[in-house]
This record gives C-alpha cells, sequence and structure tokens, in this order.
C-alpha cells in the first residue's frame, strides 16, 4: 500500500486529463507519475533518509509528495512562517534530508549539515526531462511512513506526527469515489504545503480526478 497507487490509479483511468494547473497548460496525471518517478530517482541518488519541502505551493509540491514516496522516504514540509531559528531546529532534525526549496528561503538552511538543498525551478526542469533515467518501483510496505507533519508547538515544541501509507490511501479509499470528479471540476488550494488540508486536497482530487489550482500565497 502506497499513495502511488491513487495516482498510478489515475493514470490508469484518465491518465491525459489535467491534474494541476490550467487545462491544456498545466500537468497531467500521467506527466505527474512521469515526473515523480524521476524526482525519486534524484532522492534516491543524494542519499537522502527524507524528503523535505520548504516552499509555497506550485506544482513542485505534488512531484516532491509523490517523488518521496517512490523514493520509500518520508515527505516532511516545513513552515515557512516560521523564525529562522525555530526552522532550522527542525530542518535539523529532518536530516540527512533532501530539501526542495524556492530560492528566497534557501538561504536560511544554507547552513544547516546534512540537507541538499534543490532549487524549485531547477527541480521542475529536471523532473521534465527523463533522458537516461529507468522507471523506479516502489514499496508496497504499508507501515512505510508516507508523511511527517510537524505540529505547530502552541504548547511546546513541535512534534511530527508519523502519518503512514495504510492511514492516507485508507483514508482516501473509505472516503473519496475513484473518478468522482467531472474532468471540468477543479478546487482551489489555498493552505499552505505544511497544513494537512492542502496534503488531503492532493491525494483526494488525484483519485477523483479532479483538477487542482494551486493559490501560492494566501494573504488576507
Amino acid at each position: 500500500m502506497n499513495i502511488l497507487t491513487l495516482l498510478d490509479m489515475a493514470v490508469s483511468g484518465f491518465g491525459e486529463r489535467t491534474a494541476f494547473g490550467s487545462i491544456g497548460s498545466g500537468l497531467t496525471y500521467a506527466e505527474l507519475l512521469d515526473r515523480a518517478s524521476r524526482a525519486g530517482n534524484s532522492f534516491t541518488g543524494a542519499g537522502s533518509e527524507r524528503v523535505s519541502f520548504l516552499d509555497i505551493s506550485s506544482p513542485a509540491l505534488p512531484v516532491a509528495l509523490f517523488g518521496a514516496a517512490y523514493a520509500g522516504q518520508p515527505f516532511v514540509p516545513l513552515n515557512y512562517r516560521l523564525a529562522d531559528n525555530d526552522l532550522v531546529a527542525l530542518a535539523e532534525r529532518t536530516t540527512p534530508a533532501s530539501v526542495v526549496t524556492g530560492a528566497d528561503q534557501a538561504p536560511r538552511l544554507a547552513a544547516v549539515p546534512g540537507l541538499t538543498l534543490i532549487d524549485r525551478d531547477q527541480f521542475l526542469a529536471d523532473t521534465a526531462s527523463g533522458d537516461g533515467l529507468e522507471p523506479m518501483s516502489w514499496s508496497m510496505d504499508p507501515e512505510d511512513i508516507a508523511v511527517l507533519l510537524y505540529t505547530s508547538g502552541t504548547t511546546g515544541a513541535p512534534k511530527a506526527a508519523v502519518l503512514r501509507h495504510k492511514n492516507l490511501v485508507g483514508y482516501i479509499l473509505g472516503s473519496v469515489e475513484f473518478m468522482g470528479a467531472g474532468e471540468d471540476e477543479a478546487t482551489l488550494v489555498s493552505v499552505p504545503p505544511y497544513h494537512i488540508a492542502g496534503l488531503a486536497a492532493i491525494l483526494s482530487s488525484v483519485y477523483a480526478g479532479r483538477r487542482i489550482v494551486q493559490l501560492p500565497n494566501f494573504d488576507a
């Protein structure tokens, strides 16, 4: 059991539908699976044990999430709104890790040992081209950790909530109808990548075939 199973089913059922972004120019389900495989190769080659994400929402988010699943590494989104000291403390607990991040956030983690910083734009460019890379297989161990999600730390230091593949896949299979969304349906995701609602929206929308439009950074 692996969250990639949800994406693989989507590709089998409606692979050419747009999964993220605008119809006609966005990322299809088939393209997302291909990119995730390339990302998984990259994470494995980096020698990391986790895949972290420090950035606003973009197509890099689902590619990194499913790429981590390909590599058999927990996905660890970090809160970019934290103060520098608090962010560094969480990043140190995440090492050794590959970190997909925007150019504006990367300097905040540059001094943390054990992190391989991957520029978001370069990450998207690299995963768009699969020259020389063989498709990866993925683990089906339901006990594998899919996501480590840090709490807000309101009563102490943030704690990492453990979400296993069996937890996430079971939730989706029990609550979402496969191919239940029409091709003209879309959902706007405005929550940041480190919020559980955003990750749940990705998984449920992929399984239902509902296109996601990402609001990069909500500002009231």
